[in-house]
């Protein structure tokens, strides 16, 4: 796994943005999958602008969700849906046939990964995947321990991720789990970059390029394949030999 280290977060985003361009220009009907949360607000932001400067055009890319708390839906905020669809889709003009995304609110959670295995199977497998690196080393809401061989799953969230997830929320939320894309989908994408930004991740990105790939700390995993890269700004790699 290459690692790429940039000056700030602005210009981390537009190197990251530029991946997911490349793959679109190469292929229009690409299937990307861009994580929610705070990391990739820059990357949508750089990919909104380079569509409206014509660089890239999105009317037959296929996008994918990566994950979503169980129990919140687009309504929410700061519900995955309601990140990405504010901060992205909603700037695009993008068809509802183009967008596969998990439903937060489904009682039937095993039909609803399910569903979602079905569309990757349809489309698939994943062209670009932009991930961030959670700070117990969990990508998606693939929680420390998680099994290689998942593909769509219900996860039960880690301590560290109940207690990380209050950021997002205006109002106090329970949430115990989540709905995710699994390692086994995930790495079988054709080109996963994996990004993160500011001092506070300095600690985990430190371990992802250290420590042996474990389950134990899922975004080591990622150095298994040869289509990976990592993709850091100063302030996150300052940890780093």
């Amino acid at each position: 796994m290459k690692t790429h280290i940039f000056p700030d977060y602005p210009q981390l985003c537009q190197a990251v943005a530029q991946n997911v361009i490349n793959c679109v220009n190469a292929k229009p009907n690409a299937l990307i999958c861009i994580a929610g949360g705070d990391t990739p607000l820059g990357v949508f932001a750089a990919l909104v602008e380079a569509q409206k400067q014509g660089h890239v055009d999105f009317s037959h890319t296929q996008f994918l969700g990566l994950d979503e708390w169980l129990g919140l839906s687009k309504a929410d905020k700061g519900s995955c849906r309601e990140m990405v669809w504010h901060h992205f889709f909603d700037k695009l003009t993008l068809r509802d046939k183009q967008i596969c995304f998990f439903d937060g609110l489904t009682t039937h959670p095993q039909e609803e990964c399910q569903r979602v295995d079905r569309y990757i199977d349809q489309h698939g497998p994943i062209d670009c995947i932009v991930l961030g690196i959670g700070m117990n080393g969990h990508i998606g809401f693939n929680e420390p321990g998680a099994s290689l061989d998942n593909t769509c799953h219900v996860i039960d969230l880690d301590a560290v991720t109940q207690a990380v997830s209050v950021k997002y929320f205006d109002t106090q939320r329970n949430v115990q789990q989540g709905i995710s894309l699994g390692l086994k989908t995930i790495l079988a994408a054709k080109k996963i970059v994996l990004m993160a930004s500011g001092e506070k991740k300095a600690g985990i990105v430190a371990q992802t390029v250290n420590h042996p790939a474990s389950r134990d700390i899922p975004s080591t995993l990622v150095k298994t394949v040869t289509q990976a890269s990592l993709y850091v700004d100063k302030a996150a790699a300052n940890a780093l030999e």
